[in-house]
């Protein structure tokens, strides 16, 4: 639940923080990965052997977003009044080349997160540390959404590729407003 706590006269609401994942959810990874490598599927590459690749490269700047990512975004920055970040894995052992590009396609896309984290421990960002209010995290991946969760956040699953905006907006709606 958001913490609401009175100083004074003035109501001090603490609101969970939101934080929205990048490939899978806003931006279309795999696709990028099929029109790179010429596949009708991504599930026929070498995703390890792929992904070692892509290391110090450009790959993050031609990542196409989902038809479904600036409304998405937009939604989001009105819930929040703004008050949205970003929280995306780089590539391991190219931190900072993967960050870089992220950060870029952020711009290239006028998207403006209060705040942009690149790390692969997504987890550490699930509760508010002076309140303790579990934060919201929207992500396409399991395993990111039970740590989170384990570290008493709220992980909300989201595959841009599968689920539907309805779902998602439903969700936040649930827990943001708690």
């Amino acid at each position: 639940m958001n913490g609401k706590y009175i100083i004074g006269e003035k109501d001090m609401t603490i609101k969970r923080k939101v934080y929205v994942d990048m490939d899978g959810v806003i931006a279309d990874f795999f696709l990028a990965l099929e029109k790179k490598y010429d596949v009708k599927h991504w599930k026929h590459l070498d995703i390890e052997n792929c992904i070692s690749e892509l290391k110090g490269t450009d790959f993050f700047a031609t990542v196409p977003k989902f038809t479904t990512s600036d409304t998405l975004i937009k939604y989001i920055d009105t819930l929040t009044n703004g008050q949205w970040n970003i929280l995306s894995s780089p590539l391991q052992d190219d931190n900072n080349n993967s960050t870089f590009w992220k950060k870029y396609w952020l711009t290239k896309h006028n998207y403006k997160p209060k705040d942009a984290i690149f790390t692969s421990e997504k987890e550490k960002y699930a509760r508010n540390r002076a309140y303790t209010v579990g934060n919201i995290l929207i992500d396409d991946k399991p395993s990111n959404i039970q740590k989170w969760i384990d570290k008493g956040g709220i992980g909300i699953l989201y595959q841009a590729n599968q689920d539907s905006l309805d779902y998602l907006y439903n969700k936040l709606n649930k827990y943001y407003g708690e």
